[in-house]
């Protein structure tokens, strides 16, 4: 077991018992017979893309951890019983029917090839009753994602520049984190289009108080933006397809009313150690699709979501980012 942990190892090896188990026959009722069993007689992993990783696990745009693989070289075998000859040979011939019958849905669990291997001669097993052994090759592959220790994705890099005049910069994309060190606004400028927006938000209480608003807008614009009483109105406003608002605006009332616009876009991720107490900050995945896009279609254009204070009042992370969809 070279090539992936021990741990991911055990995982796969319990996955591939879970997809077989599947195709134990149902013992007759009221048989004193024991029970059918599968088992794997032989392991041997084999590696995976490069280092094991076969890609990058999203949630939404966000690239949250590398997407690893296991892969098993098994010998799966199955050990069915019977009262008589007829009868175990032929729990064998249906059970190597469905199981190489069912090889769609089988790849579609992990399964990347199977075959048969060898059916035993029934063996009459005194005080239990005859059995035969099934044995199949199985190549099987088991997922799993890996954040590698990440405690946060990189939404600033900030960069001294070694001169005389002490000049320094930051760093950004379409992202941006907010926390209770920092909340600054997410600001996208054109030329783009905005078809998305994605969060990744770790609350373990109260959602931090503050409001969440949402402008277009573009330099040199003057006068208050037109504003909007909800995100619908202000969506349908700004993406006209003949005379968009170009300086417009809506609230939330709250940080929970924002994320609440959002739908579930994949299954919680956990960034960094677990903590002391044995918990682990687990971050939600939502995202917000807008049709049709928000046009920016010049450098003076531009898209902002701003959190009401500098930063949040207790502890609790919101990572937003922008794309074109």
């Amino acid at each position: 077991m070279a090539n992936g942990s021990s741990i991911q190892t055990a995982n796969a090896i319990a996955a591939l018992i879970a997809v077989l188990n599947d195709f134990l026959p149902a013992p007759p009722p009221g048989s004193s017979l024991p029970p059918p069993t599968v088992s794997l007689s032989s392991v041997n992993e084999q590696g995976v893309g490069l280092g094991n990783r076969v890609g990058q696990d999203m949630r939404g745009s966000f690239g949250v951890a590398t997407l690893k693989g296991v892969r098993l070289d098994t010998v799966a075998r199955y050990q069915l019983w019977a009262d008589t000859p007829g009868d175990v040979e032929a729990g064998s011939q249906i059970l190597i029917s469905q199981l190489l019958g069912a090889f769609d849905n089988l790849r579609a669990r992990g399964v990347l090839r199977l075959s048969l291997k060898n059916v035993s001669q029934s063996e009459d097993v005194a005080g239990a009753g005859l059995r035969q052994i099934v044995e199949f090759s199985v190549l099987f592959e088991f997922p799993y994602s890996d954040a590698e220790g990440a405690e946060s994705l990189i939404a600033r890099i900030p960069i001294k520049i070694d001169s005389v005049f002490g000049e320094q910069t930051v760093v950004t994309d379409e992202m941006a984190r907010w926390d209770n060190e920092a909340a600054p606004a997410l600001a996208i400028r054109g030329r783009t289009r905005i078809g998305r927006l994605s969060a990744l938000a770790f609350i373990p209480g109260a959602a931090p108080g503050g409001t969440v608003t949402l402008t277009r807008a573009f330099d040199g614009a003057t006068g208050a933006p037109i504003v909007h009483p909800d995100l619908p109105s202000f969506l349908a406003a700004v993406t006209q397809p003949n005379n968009p608002e170009r300086h417009s605006q809506t609230t939330f009332v709250s940080l929970s009313d924002f994320l609440n616009a959002f739908v579930a876009a994949g299954d919680d991720i956990t960034l960094g150690d677990w903590n002391t107490d044995g918990t682990a900050d687990i971050y939600q995945s939502k995202a917000l699709a807008i049709e049709p896009a928000i046009e920016l279609p010049s450098a003076t254009d531009r898209f902002e979501i701003a959190f009401q204070n500098p930063s949040f009042n207790q502890v609790a992370v919101v990572y937003l980012r922008a794309t074109r969809g």
